[in-house]
C-alpha cells in the first residue's frame, strides 16, 4: 500500500528542521511527506525547504490562514496514498515510529487505523508540573478508550473519507472530532506501542492556561465532552461551598476531597522528575496543584467561550 505522512505547521521555524529530519530518517520510508504551512511569519517555510533539499518525497505547501484542520486536509488531499500518517512539529519520534503504525494497522486490517500515545518530555520545573497535570503516564492509559491524537496517528484513506476528514469549521479539538466521527461510523483504532511519541509540556503556566482554554473552547464549539465539563463545574462549586462552610466537618470534607482530587497529578510528578534532571522537586510539588487549578479554570472559561460561539449563527 502507498504511504504518506502529513503535517501542518505555523511559526515552527525552530522545530522545522527536526520535523523534516525525523520523517526522512524513518526506517520505513514514506512515499510522500507533505507539510502544509498555515501562514508562518518566522521563516518556517524556508527552514522546511532547506531541511528537505534534495528529497523529492517532501512537499512544502503554503496555505496562509488555514487552521490546523484545513492544513491537515490540504496535505491529505495532495497525496493519493492509501495509508496516511499524521503528526506535528515539536514531537519526538523514534526511527521506528512510522513502521510501528503501519505494522499495527496491517495486523488489524478492518481497523480505521493505528495510533501511539502522546507522552510528556519535560525539560524544566514548570514543564514537569504541567506534564504531571496534562499528560498521563503510559501505564495509566486504557488503550480501548484513548482518543488518538493526531500527533501520532495513521488512518486508512477510506476511513478518512468516510469520516469526512478533519472539521475545518473547528479551530481546536479537530482530532477528537475526527476520532468521534470514526467511532460513530463503527470504526476503531489499534494501538501501536512502538509509535508512542513525546512532547514538551507548556513552559509557563500562562501558556498552559491558553492551551487548555483553546482546547475547551473547541469542546464547547463542537458540543463535545459536555458531561465532563459539567462535572468539573459541579465539583468546583461543591468544593468551594464545603471549604467556605461555617461547619468544621464540611470544611474538613472539602479539604479531603481537594487533596484526593490533586493526588493524581502529584503521583505523576516523580515520573516527570525522573526524566527532568534540571527540575526542582520542591517547586514541582508546589507548582503541580497550582497547574491543576489553573488548567481547570482555563477549561471552564474556554468551554463557556466555545458554547457562546456555538450559539452564534
Amino acid at each position: 500500500m502507498s504511504l504518506a505522512v502529513c503535517a501542518t505547521v505555523k511559526n515552527e521555524a525552530a522545530d522545522a528542521p527536526a520535523l523534516v529530519a525525523s520523517l526522512r530518517e524513518q526506517d520505513l520510508a514514506a512515499d510522500a511527506i507533505v507539510i502544509v504551512d498555515g501562514g508562518s511569519s518566522d521563516g518556517t517555510v524556508e527552514a522546511l525547504r532547506q531541511a528537505a533539499a534534495g528529497d523529492p518525497r517532501v512537499q512544502v505547501l503554503q496555505a496562509p490562514g488555514a487552521n490546523i484542520a484545513a492544513g491537515r486536509n490540504r496535505a491529505i488531499r495532495s497525496t493519493a496514498a492509501e495509508l496516511v500518517a499524521v503528526t506535528d512539529a515539536g514531537i519526538q519520534r523514534s526511527p521506528r515510529w512510522l513502521r510501528s503504525l503501519v505494522e499495527a494497522a496491517e495486523r488489524e486490517p478492518l481497523a480505521a487505523g493505528a495510533f501511539g500515545y502522546v507522552l510528556a518530555a519535560p525539560t524544566s520545573t514548570v514543564e514537569a508540573a504541567v506534564g504531571a497535570v496534562s499528560l498521563p503516564l503510559a501505564h495509566q492509559i486504557d488503550a480501548a478508550r484513548y482518543p488518538p491524537s493526531s500527533g501520532s496517528l495513521l488512518m486508512r484513506r477510506a476511513w478518512l473519507q468516510r469520516a469526512g476528514g478533519y472539521p475545518e469549521w473547528l479551530a481546536h479539538g479537530e482530532d477528537l472530532w475526527l476520532d468521534r466521527a470514526v467511532w460513530r461510523a463503527g470504526g476503531w483504532f489499534r494501538r501501536a506501542p512502538g509509535a508512542d511519541v513525546r512532547i514538551r509540556p507548556r513552559a509557563t503556566l500562562r501558556a498552559f492556561a491558553r492551551q487548555y482554554f483553546l482546547y475547551a473552547a473547541g469542546d464547547g464549539h463542537a458540543g463535545m465532552l459536555m458531561g465532563r465539563h459539567a462535572v468539573r463545574y459541579a465539583a468546583y462549586a461543591l468544593g468551594l461551598a464545603l471549604l467556605l462552610s461555617p461547619s468544621t466537618a464540611a470544611t474538613a470534607v472539602g479539604a479531603v476531597l481537594a487533596g484526593a482530587y490533586l493526588g493524581q497529578p502529584l503521583r505523576r510528578a516523580p515520573a516527570m522528575l525522573a526524566c527532568t534532571p534540571a527540575a526542582d522537586p520542591r517547586r514541582t510539588a508546589l507548582l503541580t496543584p497550582a497547574a491543576r487549578v489553573v488548567g481547570d479554570l482555563a477549561k471552564m472559561a474556554g468551554f463557556i467561550a466555545g458554547l457562546n460561539r456555538r450559539r452564534q449563527p
